[in-house]
């Protein structure tokens, strides 16, 4: 069998013998499920999850559907197939340490699973799983042995014998039907949530017909789980009692490398026709000795190495496909580094991963086609990002030779961690003097922030003497969740997210914010109506101090509010107050938030911003205690209020933001690869920050930028929002999503845009006008780069119309001083008004808004001139003083002399 990679042809002696390939199992699981049983396929989500912030890849099968599980939403079928690309390198599923030292964990790999949404239940799903497995792909039924749930006293939950009784008609032997407890058969999403017992399929992979029933589950890597299939039934609540769900689902998974390599006969899923082509793509690209699949004590470095390339090749060529960005994802950027440094350090070359990338789109395009079409943007982001590494990576082999020679001890340490090793060892140094031990939580740091490997960690902390406890670090791992989707938070919003649990406590519900888009144009003008709202709590210094709730008289509520702002008069404290119903937009998506006013009927507290934490929308003002008392005697006579904004501060926003949709649509249509970081979306401007690996935008194309939208503004195309679920926004791949945002599972707003020339169509919070020609005009105003990002600022609206107008006037003086100088005759006095003139718009230019480009034409013009003026004054200076001493006239004014002649 031959296999195509980037245009050549390799074959196999190993491949030749293989009947079926993977590309054919796999096809033959869906068809299974969809031509026979009805089911439909549902495409594989992105492996970045962008509606969970609980993991920071897709690590299963089901992370699409939690929607539907959580019952936010009913599915658009009910029984659904699939193939999920999957990720693990961090959480609870960390297998990133044992990538390359064992035969069969990966950190990319493809998860076959079906799903029922109430329809099917326990016994088809059990039947399905079986037959397939025996009939269709002829497994020996004798080599698999299935689990169940048996109970659990203390959640009072019973064996599932239901299940049990299944296998048993289906045909199992009773000796190979075992029930084990929570830990092995008993899924849950996470710590409440929707969760129901299991059942598994094992198999023993030696063929050996004795019966070893006793030994699974007991870590045997010859007898391993092959199809888990979950029974959701229950749901745990917050307070950890398990009860009974309305609707019953069922999810299963297989692993698609494990069944490829049972299918093909191969003790090494590495011996799959999934990776060989990888291992050929190297050995050709690098001259590598060919791979001989050794492990354990025969291991040799290079083979370890054929399998993190293989392995890490497809992860990163899937991540990139799917828009994950070094930039924003370090755990993406931290595998990149360790292939760069493999790639260099074993093979002794550079541009391995991007040559892989070529073999893994050939091997995976078939069923998920985004790796073929964005080939292109992945092998641009792994050159860009390579290229960075070798300048971190030269400038810390410096540092570390220097290191070297104080210390030389340090030539036992394995360079093998490339650009962290220099600053994990610094820290380690800082952090661990007159230790004996090395704390769990620096390990934690050398491994996670600066990127060293448990080798590393092992062999620094031998030079410092310092005892290491590998458990205690694995244990930290295996216990990690996600910290580079959630985000590390300030420690006031974590001291203030406490205080808010006293409104929990006291049930007070989340603010209702839904007023944010019920707003109208008439006319010309956007009205934004006032809310009637309750005044629920306000929060002094952090802490919250309920309304009404927590105290019994008006003079224990001014005590509460004594003790949190002290007895001062005069200086003014930050007071948020947090209301039942809202109008006021947070910020969101990079919009500003709004301004306006509280009133109650004799006080009135001014909104400067607000921000929403946990469902609670809080708004903050500055109050001296004398005021914040008549608001609270206010109170006392009842804590109804009405809510305003800023109509003219939203308006500007909504413009802005509008425009910024605008503005993206065409960074994206123009330059090659580019992803959006982060928006500042202000009501008189708005700021694009870009990720940029290759090209960045020059003068003609941010012309090109500014015509086509200002095209599309005269057109007064429509701006049109819809709300999607989940489902439907994984099933539309011509959204637009921002790299590290979290939407959520309904609702969410999607902003379109579509002209002849454009198309805009993101997943937004914010707030927009209805119509294009609402924002009068566009213009940039500012643009800076580096060598991996680039940065746009502009403008809409009238501060748009009039930057054009300043810019016209500018570039219509500067017409006139070049007239000037086409003169005939000039005088002295000429050439230094026209220079005082050059310095005057000089100077005007850098201190009012004027269009980015028409500033930088101008600016230039103004300096060509400036220096034919001087140059000129210079020339007609020496040219008089020779006539002059030539005529015997001793002294001259050159201000008289100008007088006498002109300057040609």
């Amino acid at each position: 069998m031959n296999y195509v990679l980037s245009m050549r042809t390799y074959s196999s002696n190993t491949l030749s013998t293989i009947q079926k390939s993977a590309k054919l199992i796999r096809n033959e699981f869906l068809k299974y499920f969809e031509k026979d049983l009805g089911h439909t396929f549902i495409r594989s989500s992105p492996v970045i999850s962008w509606n969970d912030h609980s993991v920071a890849f897709v690590n299963a099968g089901m992370n699409q559907f939690k929607g539907v599980f959580l019952d936010y939403y009913d599915p658009p079928v009910t029984k659904v197939a699939n193939s999920q690309k999957c990720i693990r390198i961090s959480g609870k599923h960390n297998d990133l340490d044992l990538v390359g030292n064992d035969s069969c964990h990966h950190t990319f790999f493809e998860m076959l699973g079906n799903w029922s949404f109430g329809d099917y239940f326990k016994e088809n799903a059990c039947r399905y799983a079986w037959n397939l497995l025996t009939l269709h792909y002829g497994i020996n039924e004798e080599l698999l042995y299935v689990t169940y749930f048996g109970g659990d006293e203390n959640l009072k939950l019973p064996p599932d014998l239901e299940c049990r009784d299944i296998w048993l008609s289906i045909g199992v032997r009773k000796d190979k039907i075992l029930p084990f407890g929570l830990k092995d058969n008993f899924w849950e999403m996470g710590i409440s949530g929707p969760c129901g017992p299991c059942t598994e399929i094992h198999i023993d992979h030696t063929k050996n017909l004795k019966n070893r029933s006793m030994q699974i589950n007991k870590g045997y890597i010859d007898l391993t789980e092959l199809w888990n299939i979950v029974f959701i039934q229950y749901e745990r609540l917050p307070n950890g009692t398990i009860v009974p769900l309305p609707k019953h689902h069922v999810d299963t998974g297989m692993g698609f490398e494990r069944l490829v390599a049972l299918l093909q006969g191969k003790q090494s899923n590495y011996d799959t026709d999934l990776f060989q082509p990888l291992f050929k793509s190297i050995q050709k690209y690098t001259n590598a000795p060919e791979y001989k699949g050794t492990f354990g004590d025969n291991n040799n470095e290079v083979d370890y190495g054929y399998r993190v390339l293989a392995d890490h090749s497809r992860m990163i060529t899937v991540a990139l496909a799917d828009g994950v960005i070094p930039a924003v994802n370090n755990k993406l950027r931290k595998i990149l580094r360790k292939s760069f440094d493999v790639g260099e350090r074993i093979f002794k070359k550079y541009g391995v991963l991007v040559e892989l990338s070529y073999a893994v789109a050939e091997s995976l395009g078939d069923v998920y086609p985004e790796l073929q079409n964005n080939l292109q943007k992945v092998q641009k982001i792994i050159q860009s990002e390579e290229k960075l590494y070798k300048q971190i990576q030269l400038s810390s082999s410096k540092q570390w030779m220097q290191l070297v020679e104080k210390d030389p001890k340090l030539k036992s340490v394995t360079r093998s961690s490339g650009p962290g090793l220099v600053s994990g060892y610094k820290y380690l140094q800082h952090t661990s003097a007159f230790l004996d031990t090395l704390p769990v939580d620096v390990a934690f740091k050398l491994y996670d922030a600066h990127g060293l490997s448990v080798k590393t960690i092992r062999e620094l902390a031998k030079v410092q003497f310092l005892h290491f406890d590998e458990a205690a670090l694995q244990k930290k791992l295996e216990n990690l969740r996600n910290r580079s989707r959630v985000g590390l938070e300030d420690s006031a919003t974590t001291a203030l997210k406490k205080s808010l649990k006293v409104l929990e406590k006291n049930s007070l519900p989340r603010t209702d914010d839904s007023f944010i888009y019920k707003y109208v144009l008439n006319e010309n003008n956007y009205e934004f109506p006032e809310v009637e709202s309750k005044i629920l709590a306000l929060i002094i210094n952090g802490n919250v101090i309920l309304n009404k709730a927590n105290v019994n008289t008006k003079s224990d509520l001014f005590e509460a509010i004594n003790n949190e702002m002290g007895n001062g008069d005069v200086t003014m404290d930050k007071v948020g107050i947090i209301l039942d119903k809202t109008l006021f937009h947070t910020l969101k998506d990079g919009q500003v938030s709004d301004k306006g006013v509280i009133r109650m009927k004799n006080c009135n507290f001014n909104v400067l911003y607000v921000q929403k934490i946990d469902g609670y929308v809080i708004h903050y003002g500055w109050l001296s205690l004398t005021h914040l008392k008549e608001f609270v005697a206010e109170l006392e006579n009842g804590n109804h209020c009405i809510v305003s904004i800023e109509s003219e501060h939203r308006t500007g926003a909504m413009r802005h933001h509008t425009a910024a949709h605008l503005l993206n649509a065409c960074i994206q249509q123009i330059i090659e690869i580019v992803s959006a970081d982060y928006f500042i979306i202000r009501s008189n401007s708005l700021q694009c920050h870009y990720n940029s690996y290759t090209e960045k935008p020059n003068t003609m194309q941010l012309r090109k930028i500014e015509k086509l939208i200002n095209n599309i503004i005269r057109d007064n195309v429509p701006v049109t929002i819809k709300e999607l679920n989940a489902w439907e926004l994984l099933a539309d791949n011509s959204i637009a999503l921002t790299p590290g945002q979290i939407y959520p599972y309904k609702g969410i707003r999607v902003v379109e845009i579509n002209s002849d020339n454009l198309k805009s169509k993101e997943a937004c919070y914010g707030t927009h006008v209805s119509r294009t020609g609402e924002l009068e005009y566009f213009c940039l105003t500012n643009y800076s780069n580096s060598p991996l990002y680039f940065t746009l600022e502009a403008v809409v609206g009238p501060l748009a119309t009039s930057a054009k107008l300043v810019g016209e006037n500018i570039q219509l003086q500067v017409s006139h001083l070049e007239d000037k100088l086409k003169s005939e005759k000039i005088t002295y006095e000429m050439c230094q008004s026209i220079n005082n003139e050059i310095k005057e718009l000089v100077n005007k230019s850098s201190k009012i808004s004027v269009p980015f480009l028409v500033k930088g034409e101008c600016l230039l013009k103004l300096s060509n001139l400036k220096q034919r003026v001087q140059k000129q004054i210079k020339i007609t200076e020496h040219c008089l003083a020779q006539h002059l001493v030539s005529s015997n006239q001793g002294n001259y004014s050159p201000k008289n002399s100008f007088k006498r002649l002109a300057i040609s």
